[in-house]
């Protein structure tokens, strides 16, 4: 998708209101113009031969990708401190909050004691500075350990990624096809059926690439006050404590689905967990093809094809620089595969 389409797409996305969540998938998807093929860089290590093995892709939390800026959002503290000061004991729960994270911490009693009595004599404004502070620290982490996904590109020759992701062309790169559903496993086993992500479907999404941040100050209120009341009542109900909360359809997608515009070259694709699953989280898939890097090592070399035709991978292709000096890819014979 160019940045024209994608832009298109993030516009729909923010518009949806989630009262008919059936409708706003139809008017999402319509926007959305899926390529033959998305690909996915690799290092050669244990754990992504490990996966090739197994045709396992792994759902990563947003805080453990490279980039710091991943979930690409604004916070309005000051909103959230509006909204959360108007709840009934809200200076005492605080203080139990407070108190509690010191003491996970390893905090001394006698620090803890000193700060809960700074907080009982303080005023609304310095009250505001604390919970800010606090917020900021928590929440754009929360945010990022609790968003979720499997990161593609729509191309498989893109040599800033093969740089990037496949350990400077020493790596790998898979082809998975849009349109062989035969390639696709989730949800054609038996160990399949309590399982999430089969439960509520995957939903792949192009980014969106932008310089201004999507302002997430709904969704962080309502994690934060997710975390506030897991705190102060620890037995209560997960589905009784997200009655209290405000409905946020469609927010785990747009914090996961926007970044800044100097990573526009990735040309990126996103999974989105649809749910809450304890890790690891994984689905599983077979390539249609594993294309070999430049720098491939032959042991590596090895590693990989013989992995791949284990699982059943039909297509191996070998990097190559044409005579143009592009960057492309030839597919190699069952013969020439070493």
């Amino acid at each position: 998708m160019n940045n024209e389409e994608r832009t298109l797409f993030w516009n729909t996305l923010t518009s949806l209101k989630g009262d008919d969540v059936e409708a706003d998938v139809k008017r999402l998807e319509s926007t959305i113009r899926y390529p033959d093929f998305i690909y996915r860089y690799r290092a050669v290590t244990v754990k992504n031969i490990d996966a090739l093995q197994h045709n396992k892709l792994y759902f990563s939390r947003s805080s453990y990708y490279d980039d710091p800026f991943d979930t690409y959002i604004h916070i309005n503290y000051k909103s959230i401190w509006e909204q959360l000061y108007k709840t009934q004991d809200f200076k005492n729960n605080v203080i139990k909050v407070i108190e509690e994270w010191c003491l996970n911490n390893g905090i001394n009693k006698q620090i803890i004691k000193n700060q809960i009595e700074q907080i009982q004599s303080s005023s609304e404004q310095q009250l505001f500075d604390k919970l800010r502070e606090f917020l900021t620290k928590s929440i754009q982490p929360l945010i990022r350990n609790t968003s979720f996904s499997i990161c593609f590109s729509e191309s498989g020759l893109n040599e800033s990624m093969w740089l990037k992701y496949a350990d400077q062309y020493k790596g790998y790169c898979l082809m998975f096809s849009l349109t062989d559903e035969e390639k696709y496993l989730c949800g054609k086993q038996e160990k399949c059926q309590g399982c999430g992500v089969n439960r509520f479907g995957i939903n792949l999404y192009p980014m969106y690439y932008s310089t201004t941040r999507y302002d997430a100050t709904k969704y962080a209120y309502n994690l934060s006050r997710e975390n506030l009341l897991r705190k102060i009542y620890p037995i209560m109900p997960l589905e009784e404590i997200h009655k209290q909360l405000d409905p946020c359809v469609w927010e785990r997608e747009r914090v996961t689905l926007i970044k800044s515009k100097c990573h526009e070259y990735d040309n990126e694709w996103r999974i989105v967990l649809p749910c809450e699953m304890r890790e690891p989280i994984m689905m599983e898939w077979v390539p249609y093809g594993v294309i070999l890097g430049l720098n491939m090592s032959d042991n590596d070399k090895r590693i990989v094809i013989n992995s791949a035709k284990r699982v059943g991978i039909e297509h191996i292709y070998k990097s190559i620089i044409d005579n143009d000096g592009r960057l492309d890819a030839i597919e190699l014979t069952k013969d020439n595969y070493a």
